[in-house]
C-alpha cells in the first residue's frame, strides 16, 4: 500500500511497504542500496530505477529520514525482459503469480495482493500470437489485478508484442473461384481497468496483418477440348509469426500444356510468398496452359499501410482479403489505455474484446 504522504510515519510503515531488511527487523540505512540486487541505479532489461522508490524520492547516500519514504510505493517489474522470456500468447498476471518478478531493493516477495503497489510489465523480447482469431492477442495484461495497482506495459527498445500474419488464400481447383486470406490476430490485450502503455525508440507493439486472396482460375472452352489453368495462392500477411502463403491451385481436369497443340508455359500456379514479420507475402502467379487458358495471380498479403489484396479474377472470383488485426485490444470501452506515444503502435487506434 502506498505509504502516506503527510502526518506521522514509522519504520515499522517502511519495513511493511518495502520489506525487513534484517530478518523481522530493519534498519533504515539499508534501503540505500539493495539486497543482493547491486547498488542504484539497478538496470532491469531497458528500466532503470534510481532508488528503492524508483523515482529518487529515498536517498542512495548521505543522511536518510522516515519522511523521505511519504507517498512511496512497492515498485515490481514482470520479467518479459530476460534472455528467453518472450513468446506466443502470453498473460502477464500469470507471469507474476508465478513469480517471475523483481521487486525492486529485493527486501521482501512480491505481494499476492497488488493494491497500492506500482507494477511494470516490462517487454524487451519479441512476443507473438496465432492467427486463429483477430481477438487473440499476443500478449495479456490478465485480469486478476487488484483494485488500486498502479499497472503499466513498458516495451524497451528491443521489445516487440505484434499479432500474427493471416495465412494466404488458396489457388482455385481448375476455373473455380480462389479462397480468401486469413485474418491476422492483435498485438497487446489490455484487461485491467486503467493501464498506462509506454513504448521506447526501436519498440513497437503491431498488429498481425490479413493474408492475401488466392487467384481464381480460367478456362478455354473455343478449340477443341477443354483447357483449365489455376489460380496461385495469396500471400501471407506481415506479423510475429507472418503468415503462411496459400498453396498453389490445381489442375485436375481437361487438357494439360503438353497433351494437344504445344506451347509455352507450364499449367502449374504457384504458391503464395511467406515474408519477413514486417513484411507481406507476395501472391503467387497463376497457371497458363499453352497460352490458351490462364489462372489468376494471388493477392498480396497485408501490412503496415496497406490491406490484404483480393487474388485477381478469372472465370471464377478471386478470394477476398484478410482482415487486419488490432495493435492494441481492450475488453470493454470502460478500459482505460494511456499510449505514451502512439506513432509506435501500429495501427495507432485501440479495439474491444480480449481474447
Amino acid at each position: 500500500m502506498t505509504l502516506q504522504s503527510s502526518g506521522q510515519i514509522t519504520l515499522g510503515d517502511i519495513a511493511n511497504e518495502f520489506g525487513y531488511t534484517n530478518g523481522s527487523s530493519t534498519r533504515l540505512g539499508s534501503y540505500r542500496t539493495t539486497n543482493g540486487q547491486g547498488n542504484f541505479p539497478l538496470s532491469l532489461g531497458s528500466l532503470s530505477y534510481s532508488s528503492i522508490d524508483g523515482g529518487g524520492a529515498v536517498p542512495t547516500s548521505g543522511q536518510i529520514k522516515l519522511s523521505d519514504f511519504r507517498g512511496t510505493q512497492l515498485q515490481t517489474v514482470v520479467n518479459f525482459y530476460g534472455s528467453g522470456k518472450g513468446g506466443n500468447r502470453l498473460n502477464a498476471y500469470d507471469r507474476y503469480n508465478s513469480g517471475d518478478v523483481t521487486v525492486v531493493g529485493g527486501y521482501r516477495t512480491r505481494p499476492s495482493n497488488t493494491s497500492g503497489t506500482r507494477v511494470k510489465i516490462h517487454v524487451n523480447q519479441n512476443i507473438g500470437s496465432e492467427n486463429n482469431s483477430i481477438n487473440h492477442c499476443a500478449l495479456r495484461t490478465g485480469n486478476g489485478w487488484n483494485s488500486g495497482t498502479t499497472l503499466s506495459v513498458d516495451v524497451g527498445s528491443n521489445g516487440r508484442i505484434q499479432g500474427a500474419g493471416g495465412d494466404g488464400g488458396d489457388g482455385s481447383v481448375n476455373n473455380g473461384s480462389g479462397s480468401p486470406g486469413g485474418d491476422g490476430s492483435s498485438g497487446l490485450g489490455v484487461e485491467y481497468t486503467e493501464t498506462a502503455v509506454n513504448i521506447a525508440s526501436g519498440g513497437v507493439i503491431a498488429a498481425g496483418f490479413g493474408g492475401g486472396g488466392g487467384g481464381a482460375g480460367g478456362e478455354q472452352t473455343d478449340k477443341p477440348g477443354t483447357r483449365y489453368a489455376a489460380g496461385g495462392g495469396g500471400g501471407g500477411g506481415a506479423g510475429l509469426p507472418v503468415g503462411e502463403g496459400g498453396a498453389k491451385g490445381q489442375r485436375t481436369a481437361g487438357l494439360s500444356a503438353g497433351s494437344s497443340n504445344s506451347g509455352p508455359g507450364s499449367d502449374a500456379s504457384l504458391s503464395g510468398g511467406t515474408q519477413g514479420s514486417g513484411t507481406a507475402g507476395d501472391g503467387g502467379g497463376g497457371g497458363n496452359n499453352a497460352n490458351e487458358a490462364g489462372g489468376a495471380t494471388g493477392g498480396e498479403g497485408g501490412q503496415a499501410g496497406e490491406a490484404a489484396d483480393a487474388g485477381g479474377n478469372g472465370d471464377g472470383n478471386g478470394g477476398a482479403g484478410g482482415s487486419d488485426g488490432s495493435a492494441i485490444r481492450r475488453t470493454n470501452g470502460g478500459i482505460v489505455v494511456d499510449i505514451n506515444d502512439g506513432s509506435r503502435v501500429v495501427p495507432n487506434a485501440v479495439a474491444n474484446g480480449v481474447a
